[in-house]
């Protein structure tokens, strides 16, 4: 039986959100207007973020998009 990680990579954390590596590397980044972005860290050239950073992040985003209607 396979549990599933509290750490995602880039690719991983894009499929979850089901979004494209690119984007997420820019919500990361802060490059997408009206979006806060992701909380992740770097291990060497690796991005991981936390499963829990995710969907927090979601919850976030979904009462300030909720707010600006």
């Amino acid at each position: 039986m396979r549990t599933e990680s509290p750490v995602l990579s880039l690719k991983q954390a894009a499929a979850y959100l089901q979004v494209s590596k690119a984007h997420l590397s820019n919500v990361i980044n802060g490059k997408v207007s009206g979006v806060p972005p992701v909380r992740s860290f770097r291990v060497g050239r690796r991005v991981l973020i936390k499963r829990e950073w995710i969907d927090k992040w979601l919850e976030t985003a979904n009462q300030e998009v909720a707010r600006q209607c």
